[in-house]
């Protein structure tokens, strides 16, 4: 069995990963707070100052690197701030420590999770995103970079948060392409197995919804009722949002509907 590293894997897409590991390789896993899964080697650590990166690559053959910090996801709600500045500590700066510890230990595969449209959009977030990708391509060690759409459990979150009013505020007619992270594990680890692929093809959910579809799915399956106040956006905006999806990328097959259904809301 070899040895993959994973960073992010106590989070929704790492625990995924790593449970779709775990069958066909010795599984490690960098996290500030590590779990307790007897089947992972735990590595206390922190991309963002460098603690046990050296350890947790020491040995392994692969590196799926999922570990991101987004504010905005985290808290569920987008800030004025959030337009202006996104923190480089994890996604550049230890996107950059981990690439040179995997470059000096050896590692053969750097696979690195990154978002559709990262190229493209000019959120800060994404830029940052963009970023590490550009260290991954001129670094030394083979690699893929595997780029998602939104996932279930975010767009959930956001549309939990945005409920608590008694009105919503939405910009109905805007695309786009919720994906299951569970999917997406699937195609990712493939992708392991496969070795380094270098760019792969774009990944997405099964359907391509306009926000005002998934709010209407969504209060109908969660029972939350609220009115939605249309808030009309230039056609620069919507044009943006379409470059977040991927309709002739690689897709999924869990729907929006259907995850809702079988995931209680956080």
């Amino acid at each position: 069995m070899e040895t993959v590293l994973v960073t992010g894997g106590t989070g929704h897409l790492g625990r995924d990963v790593v449970a779709r590991l775990k069958p066909t390789h010795r599984v490690r896993v960098l996290a500030r707070s590590p779990g307790s899964d007897p089947d992972v080697e735990w590595i206390r650590g922190d991309l963002a100052t460098g603690e046990g990166i050296a350890a947790a690559v020491s040995g392994a053959q692969i590196v799926v690197h999922a570990a991101t910090l987004s504010p905005a996801a985290k808290r569920g709600y987008l800030l004025p701030t959030d337009f202006w500045r996104s923190p480089p500590e994890v996604d550049v700066d230890g996107t950059r420590r981990l690439l040179e510890a995997a470059d000096r230990a050896g590692v053969g595969h750097f696979a690195y999770v990154s978002i559709v449209g990262v190229d493209r959009a000019r959120v800060p977030y994404m830029q940052v995103k963009h970023t590490a990708e550009e260290l991954v391509r001129t670094g030394k060690v083979p690699w893929s970079i595997l780029r998602a759409t939104q996932f279930h459990w975010l767009t959930d979150r956001m549309l939990g948060k945005a409920a608590r009013l008694p009105v919503v505020l939405l910009p109905t007619e805007l695309r786009t392409q919720p994906a299951d992270s569970g999917d997406f594990a699937d195609h990712l680890v493939q992708r392991v197995a496969d070795g380094p692929g270098g760019q792969c093809t774009d990944f997405g959910g099964p359907e391509v919804l306009t926000l005002g579809e998934l709010l209407a799915q969504w209060q109908r399956i969660r029972g939350r009722r609220r009115r939605v106040l249309r808030v009309p956006v230039p056609s620069a905006v919507e044009r943006a949002a379409r470059d977040l999806t991927c309709p002739h990328g690689n897709r999924g097959t869990v729907t929006w509907a259907d995850w809702l259904r079988t995931h209680p809301p956080e």
